[in-house]
């Protein structure tokens, strides 16, 4: 017998759901007389709100000893606040504003701050927040809630900032450099091209000149022109010069975009080569899943949730393979998967069931996304948020 449900609807951008308002802040100038201590004279283009305050050191230039002044009223140029000054200005002094944005709301009617929580990259991230509400979710008696569908918005670059934009070459003459990648979503070639410029214009390596290039049939190829044999150190060659750990991994994980292991390290030949070549296909695509956990959902499972990693976490509640479902996925070329952001949406084929309990409402939400390493997903260092959307079915019992 099939038992009849309700839908929670779920948008990670909920999360900037308050029951307060926002506050804006920004610099504008003004002047004043003490012959109208309530009235301030604001200088040519600067722009002020009735019920915005002011704020400027108490005491200073004749500014009200409260610190902070309300605008009660404007007229032009003029302005009245509700303190007097003390003594003339002595010219334009930059005063702080801050305006409410969004204003209202209350505990029983919360307000969606959404648009200026993505415009100003406020948190909680995307990768780690509580969706919250002053009364419950969804109401009833759930004996069970399914997992049906995700949407997701794949934004983590293929280069992301400290996770794997350090690529380390060691050459013959006992050069080392570690070089930064900048960020970003790169194609093949774009890598390919961004790696080849920043070695030009790195000092310790231009001698080298190494050219760097992109081909279908054996990924990434780095060549010295001069030619002058190099490689890729290996982890044991970085602890040997006081690489931190941390820093290795980052190391390893730029590796894994390029292709590069141990056979394109001082282990070959003992001193490298002046030609490099993937011995693995390069990786454009960051994480190959994203997992995401949920510690209130899972609460009331007998059975709790794990994987094969070292941590083995729980409260898992899907796992996302980015390759989607159906048709092939272009993992290589300039269409390689992690090239651009994207969209995709998993229709589960089996679903994950959650137990609840009845006597139990829904009251808030956490989640946490989590890529192939065990680590919140890349993004908020980067301000390209990875948001999702999902349908829970909450079963009556």
């Amino acid at each position: 017998m099939q038992h009849s449900n309700a839908i929670l609807a779920i948008n990670s951008l909920d999360r900037f759901t308050s029951i307060g308002p926002s506050t804006l802040e920004f610099a504008t100038g003004a002047s004043w007389l003490v012959a109208s201590p309530n009235t301030l004279t604001l200088e040519a283009g600067a722009g002020a709100v009735i019920g915005a305050t002011l704020t400027f050191e108490g005491g200073s230039s004749g500014w009200p000893a409260i610190g902070t002044v309300t605008i009660t009223a404007r007229n032009g140029q003029d302005i009245t606040i509700n303190a007097p000054v003390t003594a003339n200005s002595g010219g334009v002094k930059f005063l702080l504003q801050a305006v409410t944005y969004n204003s209202g709301g209350a505990a029983q009617q919360p307000i969606q701050n959404s648009l200026i929580g993505q415009y100003r990259n406020l948190s909680p991230y995307c990768n780690n927040f509580t969706i919250t509400s002053p009364g419950a979710l969804i109401y009833g008696y759930i004996d069970k809630i399914v997992v049906s569908q995700i949407q997701l918005q794949y934004n983590i670059p293929t280069i992301c900032v400290g996770r794997n934009d350090k690529l380390a070459i060691y050459s013959d003459p006992a050069i080392t450099t570690i070089l930064e990648i900048p960020f970003g979503f790169y194609t093949p070639n774009e890598l390919a091209a961004a790696v080849d410029t920043l070695i030009a214009n790195t000092a310790s390596l231009a001698p080298l000149a190494i050219a760097v290039q992109y081909d279908l049939l054996r990924g990434f190829t780095f060549t010295s022109q001069t030619p002058t044999d190099f490689f890729f150190p290996s982890p044991e060659a970085l602890i040997a010069t006081n690489v931190p750990q941390e820093t290795i991994n980052v190391i390893l994980k730029t590796y894994r975009t390029f292709g590069m292991n141990w056979e394109n390290s001082e282990f070959v030949t003992g001193t490298g080569a002046d030609k490099q070549v993937s011995f693995e296909y390069p990786t454009f695509l960051y994480t190959p899943y994203i997992d995401i956990y949920s510690d209130i959902l899972t609460n009331y499972q007998n059975v709790k949730d794990t994987n094969t990693s070292v941590a083995k976490p729980k409260g898992l509640i899907s796992r996302i393979y980015l390759s989607g479902v159906g048709s092939p996925v272009i993992q290589i070329g300039e269409n390689a998967l992690g090239s651009t952001p994207f969209i995709m949406t998993a229709d589960l084929n089996t679903p994950k069931v959650i137990q609840w309990s009845r006597d139990v409402a829904v009251p808030s939400i956490d989640f946490q996304l989590r890529d192939c390493y065990g680590d919140l997903i890349p993004g908020d260092k980067e301000r390209y948020p990875t948001e999702f959307q999902m349908t829970l079915l909450c079963i009556e019992g």
